[in-house]
């Protein structure tokens, strides 16, 4: 059996300790005090005990002792610390893994006498009997120049996710990559047999390298585009959220995506006796999740009923957000109503009785939008209540409350990242 030591509570060489978000190994989630592993020797305790006492040493190298770990004629240098809660006033969701400027000055040595080991920036999490161990891809870190105790920040999202998945990466908001890995899947990943890689990131992949990333699209062109591809809400008003749909939809017909994921829009279920209006249905992994489009400037975008989103999530245990962010030009500012003027003309041209006039719906008409990133986030049971607040839905046309609904705040929204592209103009 494997055990850790800590510092006596009493003892003036112990942190103070301030209660966090802890995850178990069973996915529970608790709010507790920080069971650290504070020392080097705990932390190199505990890689030794997953990677195997034959393949583990400490040596000194180049004036510095690090931790070593050998296998298939491969040599890593494992720099490592503890992950733990930053304190008070930081949300307890959060921790790190505070990087010293020792660690920059080694691999700068280690870069000059061409050493022949994989460094790595290797952060510790130990809670009860659950140890996950975050690799913080250290070359973005190292481009920054001198990082003088950096911090690389960890939340409840990436050690869960460790737990689920064995191995997690998440790119954060900087371009940073961090892995988190489950222990007992640590040896698997250094060795690449275990790399995080997920399928679905990579059929939205596919689908983000031919979307119109980075092309200003003109609304009456989308429409008539939609129109002629009779895709059944072309007529809608908001029309760069239903052209994203209408892509997506066509995307998972043509590459024949269904087994994995499939667009079920507002007319068709994942499963028949479902009552979730959700827009895709993950089918082999059992789960929903939902096309946004947001105008970037924008601080919020709108989620879901309430009480339909908590049902989903209680049946299915994980929901995607997938965000399309787009800069966007309203037909209001230097257009003189273009867009406006010419929908109502095309859809009274071809839909006999329409009977609106030329400046319906022009006080919030977009005349143009650019799409420039996406987002997927994973909201599941233990993360999904603090990511999402009220939003004033305000009353329906006959004056009755619509249902209450979430708002995601894209100011929270790093920690629950899954997947993330950046169109980058060239």
């Amino acid at each position: 059996m494997f055990f850790f030591y800590f510092f006596d509570e009493n003892s003036s060489r112990a942190k103070k300790n301030q209660p966090s978000e802890q995850i178990r190994s069973d996915f529970g989630l608790e709010v507790a005090d920080d069971q650290v592993l504070r020392t080097a020797k705990q932390q190199r305790k505990a890689l030794t005990h997953y990677l195997g006492e034959e393949n583990c040493s400490v040596e000194e190298i180049l004036g510095t002792k690090v931790f070593v770990y050998q296998k298939n004629g491969k040599k890593y240098i494992l720099l490592h610390k503890a992950i733990s809660y930053l304190g008070n006033p930081h949300p307890i969701f959060k921790k790190r893994i505070q990087m010293p400027a020792s660690w920059q000055t080694f691999c700068e040595k280690a870069k000059e006498a061409n050493l022949d080991y994989d460094i790595r920036f290797i952060g510790v999490y130990h809670y009860q009997n659950n140890v996950i161990f975050t690799d913080v891809a250290k070359d973005t870190y190292l481009r920054k120049g001198h990082f003088n105790n950096s911090s690389a920040h960890i939340y409840t999202n990436d050690l869960y996710q460790a737990v689920r998945n064995g191995v997690f990466h998440r790119e954060d908001q900087y371009g940073n990559h961090l892995y988190s890995v489950r222990a007992k899947d640590f040896a698997d990943y250094l060795l690449g047999v275990k790399t995080g890689d997920n399928d679905l990131f990579e059929l939205f992949a596919k689908f983000n390298n031919g979307f119109s990333f980075g092309q200003w699209l003109y609304a009456v062109d989308k429409i008539k585009e939609m129109h002629g591809d009779n895709w059944r809400h072309w007529q809608q008003a908001e029309w760069a959220g239903w052209f994203l749909e209408y892509k997506f939809n066509k995307f998972t017909i043509d590459n024949n995506t269904l087994a994995l994921m499939k667009y079920v829009g507002t007319s068709n279920k994942g499963h028949k006796e479902d009552l979730f209006d959700f827009d895709i249905w993950f089918d082999r992994d059992q789960f929903y999740g939902d096309l946004k489009a947001s105008d970037i400037k924008h601080t919020d975008s709108p989620g879901n009923d309430q009480q339909t989103f908590v049902e989903c999530i209680n049946k299915y245990d994980r929901f995607w957000y997938v965000i399309y962010e787009h800069e966007t030009l309203k037909d209001s500012e230097e257009t003189g109503y273009k867009a406006t003027i010419e929908r109502n003309q095309f859809i009274r041209s071809v839909v006999p009785g329409y009977a609106k006039d030329d400046m319906s719906y022009h006080e919030r008409m977009k005349n143009s939008v650019r799409f420039m990133k996406m987002t997927i986030l994973e909201l599941n049971n233990v993360t999904f209540r603090d990511v999402l607040s009220d939003f004033n839905q305000g009353k329906q046309p006959d004056g009755k409350s619509r249902q209450k609904k979430f708002i995601i705040k894209k100011r929270d929204m790093d920690k629950y990242v899954v997947y993330r592209y950046n169109y980058q103009q060239a």
